[in-house]
């Protein structure tokens, strides 16, 4: 087994310790005071969030909650033990060597990731997805692989080893922060992007059992291997299950910074780097909902850290990079960021650009694209258009798309209009101190001690591939957005490089106490998102103070126009083979039955319905084309996309012929009023579509919400 370790070598002190106490301390100073400045920590919500009663419910037996919890992570555990066992067949076929039981371990469960991802689809295209059969497939190569790690069992991972006060405060700072975001996977998911598409595509799949197109939902057309995932977690059991697949890929990040830690430095820096990029209000809060991007960085880190493993007597760590660069790429589209890090990481550390040096990048660009072919082919067919919705001027138009919407879409994740080189030039300032959209509570510790390592020497030679990496994942997205989230592959990675410095080499001094600095910085990350989790409100439903249904049906902080009281009547009461049409509603996820549903950014079923009618009763045949049997309304939320993202582009001919539709074939089935205080925000309603016999009896309508609400609201 190759030792890769790196020699400790003192290093000499080029700039004498008093200019770098003062460069430290007035730069420290500048950050951290404009940065707490803006951003206050609050006793008395620090107060509230640390009222231990209001947390015993879940000891309460008689709700059986915290069974139900452990009986979810139980779940969650066999499918990584089941990913562990893919991936770990797959090394031992090809006879990849590993540093210790830890890298294999962190490998063999993101590669098992990508072996499950790319099954469950090719199961989805045979029109295969049923629960029964995706169950037998993960418990039966759990059980495989538990078989097999009885024969050839794994090592121990760590040795035991005397940690200092400092690192013992930062593993336990980081395992509360893992506590935390257990308890927020375990809520229910109300990430409005999870309800869209995250959750809701694939819920779509599982409904059809089939992956079949959803030509009103454009994001559906998006790179898809999380979503692969989530639909594994969810024909396993239920959102739950995704959501701890996704929480265990951040996890993952951070064993994978300790087993790169443990082969080419020392554990020390592994806690700290782990500490660093968890603690990152954006990771936590991407990893305890439905989101890519935590499994994006995890995919990500594996494809750097194996470059870094390749070298002439372990040739087939390039192709390990390749493949975990395609995964990357088939998560998100800005994988792409990464793969080019990867790539340049590997050129610029071996500074070789000879035949053979181009002939393995060739290899790699194959690979990587090779993976993530089956998602551009999917577009294609789909679509037309491989890499849809761009390009979307080269590749033929898709009539089920409103092209404005959706460059409205690019540019809402652009975040501006235009490059500037002094707003460039800003970034780091503005995002660290929350002036651009989506970056608040962003860490202060990468603006303020990025500038200051090159004070405390020259780094290892192995550190060099973070360096280059970090920076061109950097520089791809600074010239392409303003989404600090959508820069989260160079989080651990730029953890890692702080942490190294931090730890080794001379000015010890100042290292303990820039060590304490990062401690607190983290705690405050850590004390954002427990707030932002807490005036949520999940955490209730997980503690036993709300019911899943009470909660979903009202109104929160990042959840307008709660809707799942319509899901929950549905559910319980429209025939097996119903299907739904959403009106001023984007968010499918929950429905148990074959939905009819558009986003904000694409054009909406019924107004392309009533466009392409004369008459009410031609709007009716139609929807019967359809299949549609029922209506489900959600009046707030169709005022707010009306408003926001122009929804119902009606004409006065249009709305006429909805009009008369509503009159003569509606049926209210079901209503539900929120209010709050006394006063009302919201109604969610049902509608069956009647018979032409039914509809020929006289009755009354029910009140036209579309025209009278909806309608006269967004004018």
């Amino acid at each position: 087994m190759q030792k890769n370790k790196i020699k400790k070598v003192e290093q000499k002190k080029i700039i004498p310790g008093w200019i770098v106490w003062i460069i430290t301390g007035v730069w420290g100073l500048i950050v951290l005071k404009n940065y707490y400045g803006t951003f206050k920590i609050n006793s008395d919500n620090l107060g509230m969030m640390l009222s231990i009663d209001q947390y015993l419910g879940i000891l309460n037996l008689g709700n059986l909650l915290l069974f139900k919890h452990l009986f979810n992570i139980l779940l969650a555990l066999i499918f990584l033990f089941s990913a562990f066992s893919f991936g770990r067949l797959f090394f031992r076929i090809f006879k990849i060597n590993f540093f210790n039981s830890l890298e294999e371990l962190v490998f063999s469960v993101g590669f098992g990731f990508g072996i499950i991802a790319y099954l469950v689809f090719f199961i989805g295209i045979l029109g295969l997805l049923y629960s029964s059969l995706i169950r037998i497939m993960i418990f039966l190569v759990a059980i495989i692989g538990f078989v097999d790690l009885k024969k050839k069992p794994m090592k121990a991972i760590f040795e035991k080893e005397k940690l200092p006060f400092a690192d013992i405060c930062a593993l336990i700072i980081l395992v509360f922060a893992l506590l935390l975001n257990l308890a927020g996977a375990l809520s229910p998911e109300i990430f409005y992007d999870s309800l869209v598409y995250h959750l809701a595509v694939p819920n779509y799949y599982k409904l059809n059992h089939k992956v079949v197109n959803m030509p009103y939902v454009f994001l559906s057309n998006l790179p898809a291997v999380a979503s692969m995932l989530f639909t594994t977690g969810l024909l396993i059991k239920d959102e739950i299950i995704s959501k701890l697949i996704n929480y265990s890929a951040a996890l993952f990040c951070c064993i994978t910074l300790l087993s790169i830690s443990k082969r080419y430095f020392n554990l020390k820096i592994g806690i700290w780097a782990s500490l660093i990029f968890y603690a990152i209000t954006h990771v936590m809060l991407s990893s305890w909902s439905c989101g890519t991007e935590t499994i994006l960085v995890y995919f990500s880190i594996l494809s750097l850290y194996a470059i870094m493993n390749y070298n002439l007597e372990q040739k087939n760590w390039l192709i390990i990079s390749s493949i975990f660069a395609g995964l990357t790429m088939g998560v998100k589209y800005t994988g792409i960021f990464a793969a080019i890090g990867v790539i340049f990481a590997y050129l610029t550390v071996n500074r070789k650009f000879s035949l053979e040096i181009i002939k393995k990048v060739v290899i790699f660009i194959f690979i990587s694209s090779l993976i993530v072919s089956p998602w551009l082919i999917k577009n294609y067919v789909y679509k037309k258009n491989p890499v849809y919705p761009y390009l979307s001027n080269i590749f033929p138009k898709d009539p089920y798309s409103d092209y404005t919407k959706l460059n409205g879409f690019i540019a809402e994740a652009r975040q501006s209009s235009k490059f500037e080189l002094g707003n460039w030039l800003k970034h780091p300032w503005d995002i660290t101190m929350g002036k651009i959209s989506n970056s608040e509570n962003f860490t202060p510790l990468f603006l303020f001690l990025i500038p200051l390592l090159f004070l405390f020497g020259k780094p290892p030679l192995i550190l060099g591939y973070g360096i280059v990496y970090s920076i061109i994942v950097w520089l791809t997205w600074s010239f392409s957005t303003t989404m600090i989230r959508f820069m989260m592959p160079a989080f651990p990675v730029i953890g890692l490089i702080i942490s190294n410095y931090n730890n080794t080499g001379n000015y010890k001094s100042v290292k303990k106490v820039l060590a304490w600095v990062i401690l607190i910085t983290c705690v405050t990350g850590i004390y954002w998102s427990g707030w932002i989790s807490y005036i949520q409100g999940g955490w209730r439903v997980v503690f036993g103070k709300d019911t899943k249904s009470n909660f979903l049906s009202t109104t929160h902080s990042s959840y307008p126009y709660g809707y799942y009281a319509g899901m929950e009547f549905i559910n319980k009461n429209l025939p097996k083979d119903a299907k739904v049409l959403f009106v001023g509603e984007g968010r499918s996820f929950y429905v148990e039955r074959i939905p009819v549903v558009s986003s904000a950014h694409d054009l909406t079923p019924i107004v392309e319905y009533a466009k392409l009618s004369k008459s009410g009763d031609e709007l009716y045949n139609k929807m019967k084309e359809q299949g549609i049997t029922h209506i489900f309304f959600n009046v707030g939320e169709a005022i707010r996309l009306g408003k926001s993202y122009k929804m119902f582009q009606w004409d006065d001919q249009s709305l006429s012929v909805y009009n008369d539709f509503w009159k003569k074939y509606v049926k209210e089935i079901f209503y539900k009023d929120e209010a709050q205080n006394g006063n009302f925000v919201n109604r969610v309603a049902v509608y069956e579509i009647l018979s032409e016999q039914e509809a020929n009896i006289p009755h009354k309508p029910p009140i036209n919400l579309m025209s009278e609400a909806v309608v006269k609201n967004i004018k």
